[in-house]
């Protein structure tokens, strides 16, 4: 079974345990969630155009993050919304504006920080708001997601193009210093893209202050 394939398995599973009105997918205009969004509006079920997509938007976002979320919102066609803070705080105003949510969709793998004991399905940790959180990238490496985005010409955020490759906000992302270029002749400094990284579920959060 493909990485793909597996994906579309939990999702299915979720929507089988709930309904689309109890569904949210957790948005930070990253390439994970992403990927996500892509998979999920090109099921091949109608209920899974109307799961919620909501932008979880830091308290200094970058400009790029924002506009490509108003990109996402015009090529996928949905309405996104927004909430802003950390995503515990985030997660709790999600709840309270929309008691219905059971369950969020994470575009979390299993080489991010804290997430190597996660589950494709897992509540959330006591202190939490009471959700089911679905992981359906779990298995996924960072190659696995650029293949997909690369593969099915999916749109991404513009700063994956100038060596950014793990986005949070501008207090604490600078481009992966292992992307850095710099010219001979000049001393002129660039980036290259972020699928070009190598060992990148080593490397992927090297620009992370």
């Amino acid at each position: 079974m493909t990485r793909l394939e597996e994906s579309l398995k939990i999702l299915q599973q979720a929507l089988s345990m709930f309904r689309p009105e109890e569904l949210f997918l957790s948005f930070n205009g990253g390439k994970d969630c992403t990927v996500l969004l892509d998979i999920i509006h090109n099921m091949n079920r109608k209920e899974a155009k109307r799961i919620k997509c909501i932008y979880v938007r830091p308290l200094n976002p970058f400009s790029e993050i924002e506009e490509f979320v108003e990109l996402c919102r015009t090529h996928y066609g949905i309405t996104i919304a927004t909430v802003s803070g950390g995503i515990k705080a985030a997660l709790e105003t999600i709840c309270q504006e929309d008691s219905q949510l059971r369950a969020c969709i994470m575009g979390s793998r299993k080489t991010d920080p804290y997430c190597e004991r996660l589950e494709p399905f897992k509540e959330t940790d006591p202190g939490w708001p009471k959700l089911m959180r679905i992981n359906p990238l779990l298995e996924w490496s960072c190659d696995d997601i650029w293949s997909y985005i690369r593969d099915h010409n999916v749109p991404y955020c513009t700063l994956y193009d100038q060596g950014y490759t793990s986005i949070g906000d501008r207090t604490n992302t600078i481009p992966n210093p292992y992307l850095k270029v710099e010219e001979d002749s000049t001393g002129d400094i660039t980036y290259l893209p972020a699928y070009t990284l190598k060992d990148a579920d080593k490397h992927e959060r090297a620009g992370r202050l």
